[in-house]
């Protein structure tokens, strides 16, 4: 018996629309909605997903065999393979109601009776109209993840009885090996899917193939790319042939590039129902399948698809009688999606809407500003915002505002260079700073410049008189530094400097103003304090770092010598940080069995919480002082630090606790002398034996100047900018430590005010607030503050909440909504790569490392760290997770302050971002360890276990074998 009568079984192409998609799943209702807005969809109907719910409503081995599918974990395909035979096999086996059977037969001959005649098809004859059959789940063809080929498709199937079997068999494919594996792998319960089928009239095509609006390779919206081939499209989507391949420009019309395939056959529909292959001849195989008016024709229609849809379209088309089809029209889900303003963001709408279409697309070559912080992950919008008010490029001093030439994408920020591009001078400047910050970048936007198609165009220029007026006054900061002012004891007093300015951001976070006057204040503090502060740190660093530039050219000595000079400073706040963490680790050697029990707690994933048994230990609460102690002083630091959402080390001191736990476990060796937890002191003698170097290294140098013509003039020059390299270089961390406590503090603020907003039903929790930017917490401060005075008053008046009551109803739920999308959106976006270039219509520019010297079958980067040095490969990207252990060579996605107390455990470093000056070459260098950058895929190519060869000198890494899980050999310096 029915138990839905309120709910079709049935549904005409005519009745759906965009609204229909819990009931027809994402394909059918776009079809629909493309059919209703008059498009070239051939007629077609649904058998809807409440059909599919009521046919096995009650099935009580169906709902066993979805038990059995939970348990499914990803990538297991054995066990995918055979629950999902058994549900193939179950479902197909299941008879379909009467009823059902009678609504399904009655639409078929409706289809036949009112589209016999249509161009490309067949009339309807005594086996009924021919028709194609396909799935459409409802988790299928969404914005954000289109299941495209997941579940079958039947071609041609003509007649009532071979219809109701493909509807089965359809129903069936939703448990097909990878549609299971698929959902496993997008987190999407197998029991919150449900299949619709629809049944569209067959396309006897002469031609067919795909459409994509933006094109998936480069991304660039303004590239349409085409695959055709003879007959039904079933030949090309198989892959059993190679189609003829077209790249348009969506602007012009005109064909970038044309690659004719290999067309060896065509599937044809069979007169008496299904497909043929036909083999093809010579001319047709090697021949062109569209002309130049099929082609315009084609990239229109994928204009108006894509208008219509909102975003860029993957589109399956057929020709028949010079007549275009739309078969299927789903979302490109792997685009990275453009750059966007803040202020565009805040205004809700996605960003392909607004782009509108080909042709409209921002102007502009946008910079990964996250690749310079060396920190890729994507971020929500709170810590984008931050970053938007700290950055000055092109803002007036003294404004609250965001930079102008930054933009929001993928959960990323991106400068927009192209002001500075469009300079001579500032293009020479950006292009040299890049070469120190990271090549790849650099050279991708080198092919941008030699592309003067991407520099046209009206728009902001800064000129060459700009960029002396703003270098002149910091170049003359930083001569008076390099040869004037006193330096000896800066690094302490910029230390007392720092310390009193986030003082002054401590005490705005924590005022008795109310919380949307201090958000607002620490708004204002971010855009218009901190730059200038940063800017007066910063001459002094350049200083130093132009000091070591200078005595390259007055002194010939090795290249070992200058880097040395920079090794065992004093006053570097990160080498400092990572020598306390050692110190910590002696502190647990001291006492045996607080070392294994930390040792035993790492190693199993467990919880700070599950240190509580430390105190009983002897030793326990020494250690657990001593800890305290660490956390007082660098609380605020965390891995990815620059994201204000992270939490700090005071909060999940689980990251420190690995480091230590790594640093015990000493790769697995036991040193015969000290026991299994090895010799205490070693990073403190080593940071020694460094700063000898650095002393021996200077002395080396001043013998070197004193040699040769004007010796002695050069030895007082070069005596001060050894002392002025070694006093100011150590302060290169002083901007960001700044940093990091001015967002402490905004962080301590914000979720002060996510716990309001919490009470007030305005987020589901405090960590929430981050989803929001500040002007959009300043805001929902002010409207909370706002319902609640209002329901008071309105009590008062004797009118009891009601008002009141809805208006805060009304702002809890749109605040939660806009909250739960972005949470959503900030997932996806985690997972995809973020270019270090693209264009503002999305084209991705990307370039390669040069492999001269490289051996074949060697990850190529950057050489960041002298010296070669061979061991195991631990890959690390959530240090808070992944222990390493001393001796290991650390592989990571990227390293800034919160990720170097490992540097005390690693032997070497390949980072897949980064250049000569970014944070974990410095760091490298200053610790004296071999180290590469820059290696783009180094964290998927390199698995922990694998024995690797970093080639610091170089520029290159070797994998030389297989993972293993047993502990490897020390590693060896090779050089």
């Amino acid at each position: 018996m029915r138990t839905n009568m309120d709910t079709p079984w049935v549904l005409p192409f005519t009745s759906i629309g965009m609204e229909e998609t819990p009931l027809v799943g994402g394909k059918a209702a776009s079809l629909g909605a493309l059919r209703r807005a008059g498009l070239p969809v051939p007629d077609g109907f649904c058998v809807t997903t409440e059909a599919f719910r009521e046919a096995l409503v009650g099935d009580a081995g169906l709902a066993a065999l979805l038990d059995r599918l939970e348990q499914v974990q990803a990538g297991d395909v054995e066990a995918a393979r055979t629950v999902g035979a058994a549900l193939r096999a179950h479902v197909a086996s299941r008879a379909l109601p009467e009823e059902m059977r009678a609504e399904i037969v009655e639409a078929y001959a409706a289809l036949g009776r009112e589209r016999g005649g249509a161009a490309g098809t067949r009339a309807a004859g005594t086996g009924g109209v021919e028709v194609a059959v396909r799935s459409s789940a409802t988790a299928e063809d969404l914005p954000h993840a289109s299941f495209a080929g997941q579940q079958d498709t039947y071609l041609n199937v003509k007649g009532e009885e071979a219809l109701l079997a493909r509807v089965r068999d359809c129903w069936a494919s939703l448990y097909t090996d990878r549609a299971i594996l698929y959902r496993v792998e997008q987190g999407i319960p197998h029991r919150e899917v449900l299949l619709c089928v629809i049944v569209q009239q067959l396309v006897n095509a002469e031609k067919a193939g795909i459409l994509f609006t933006a094109h998936p390779i480069s991304g660039s919206r303004s590239v349409a790319a085409i695959e055709a081939g003879w007959g039904l499209g079933e030949a090309l989507v198989s892959g059993i042939v190679s189609p003829d391949r077209y790249a348009i420009d969506r602007r012009s019309g005109r064909a970038l590039s044309v690659t004719r395939g290999d067309k060896a056959v065509a599937i044809r529909a069979a007169a008496d129902g299904g497909t043929v292959t036909e083999q093809l001849g010579e001319g047709a195989r090697h021949g062109d399948v569209l002309d130049a008016e099929e082609i315009a024709a084609l990239v229109a229609l994928g204009g108006k698809v894509e208008a219509l849809r909102g975003g860029p379209q993957d589109i399956e088309w057929a020709i028949a009688g010079k007549t275009l089809f739309l078969l299927q029209a789903r979302p490109i889900t792997s685009l990275f999606p453009l750059p966007e303003k803040a202020s565009e963001v805040r205004g809700g709408e996605a960003g392909e809407k607004r782009a509108g279409g080909a042709g409209e697309k921002r102007a502009g070559i946008f910079v990964s500003f996250n690749h310079f912080q060396v920190m890729t992950d994507a971020m929500p919008p709170m810590a984008q915002h931050v970053w938007e008010l700290l950055v000055p490029l092109g803002k007036a001093s003294g404004e609250a505002v965001e930079c102008p030439w930054m933009y929001r994408a993928g959960g990323r920020l991106y400068l927009d260079v192209m002001p500075v591009l469009r300079s001579p001078l500032g293009r020479k400047f950006l292009l040299g700073a890049l070469g120190n910050a990271d090549r790849l970048t650099q050279r991708a936007l080198a092919e941008a410049v030699g592309r003067p198609e991407l520099l046209v165009g009206e728009g902001e220029r800064v000129s060459g008189a700009k960029t002396l007026a703003t270098l002149l006054p910091i170049t003359r900061e930083v001569m008076a530094w390099e040869f004037f002012r006193p330096t000896a004891g800066a690094t302490a007093r910029m230390y007392g400097f720092i310390e009193a300015e986030a003082e002054v951001a401590r005490a705005t976070a924590s005022s008795g103003a109310p919380l949307a006057e201090r958000v607002g204040g620490m708004r204002k503090l971010l855009a218009m304090r901190v730059p200038s502060l940063i800017d007066a740190i910063a001459t002094q660093v350049l200083a130093g770092v132009s000091s070591g530039a200078v005595l390259r050219k007055l002194v010939d000595a090795p290249e070992e010598d200058f880097v040395a000079l920079g090794r065992g400073l004093s006053g570097n706040v990160t080498v400092e940080m990572d020598l306390a963490v050692g110190d910590l680790a002696d502190c647990a050697r001291a006492y045996p069995e607080v070392a294994a029990r930390l040792v035993q707690h790492v190693s199993e994933g467990a919880t700070v919480e599950g240190l509580a048994t430390l105190a009983a230990l002897p030793g326990g609460g020494a250690f657990k002082e001593a800890l305290d102690g660490f956390l007082a002083r660098y609380g605020a630091r965390a891995p990815s630090e620059i994201d204000v959402s992270r939490p700090r080390y005071r909060d999940a001191p689980g990251a420190i606790l690995a480091v230590v736990a790594g640093n015990l476990r000493a790769g697995g060796q036991v040193d015969g002398e000290h026991g299994p937890y090895g010799a205490p002191g070693a990073h403190r003698a080593h940071h020694a034996r460094l700063a000898r170097e650095g002393e021996a290294a200077a002395a080396r140098l001043l013998e070197a100047a004193g040699r040769g013509p004007l010796g002695s003039v050069r030895v007082p020059l070069v005596r001060r900018l050894i002392g002025v390299h070694r006093d100011l270089v150590g302060m290169r961390e002083h901007p960001k430590l700044l940093l990091i406590w001015i967002l402490d503090a905004l962080r301590g603020l914000a979720l002060e005010a996510g716990a309001v907003l919490t009470g007030a039903g305005m987020l589901e929790r405090a960590e929430d607030v981050f989803f929001l930017d500040l002007h959009e917490l300043e805001a929902a401060l002010v409207e909370a503050a706002l319902v609640e005075v209002r329901g008071a008053r309105e009590v008062e008046a004797g009118g009891g909440q009601a008002l009141g009551a809805r208006e805060a109803l009304g702002a809890r739920e749109a605040l939660r909504a806009r909250v739960a999308g972005r949470r959503e959106d900030l997932a996806r976006f985690q997972e995809m790569a973020p270019p270090r270039v693209m264009t503002g219509d999305g084209e991705i520019l990307t370039a390669t490392h040069a492999s001269d010297g490289a051996p074949a079958g060697a990850l190529v980067g950057t050489a960041a760290s002298a010296g070669v040095v061979e061991g195991r490969a631990r890959v690390v990207l959530d240090p808070a997770v992944e222990v390493l252990e001393r001796g290991e060579i650390l592989v990571a996605p990227f390293t800034d302050p919160g990720w170097t107390p490992l540097f005390v455990n690693a032997a070497g470093l390949v980072m897949e971002v980064g250049g000569m000056m970014t944070h974990g070459s410095v760091v490298a260098r200053e610790y004296g360890i071999p180290a590469v950058v820059c290696v783009p895929g180094a964290t998927r190519q390199i698995r922990t276990g694998q024995q690797i060869r970093v080639h610091g000198d170089g520029g290159y890494v070797e994998i030389l074998d297989a993972p293993s899980p047993a502990p490897s050999p020390a590693p060896s310096r090779v050089a």
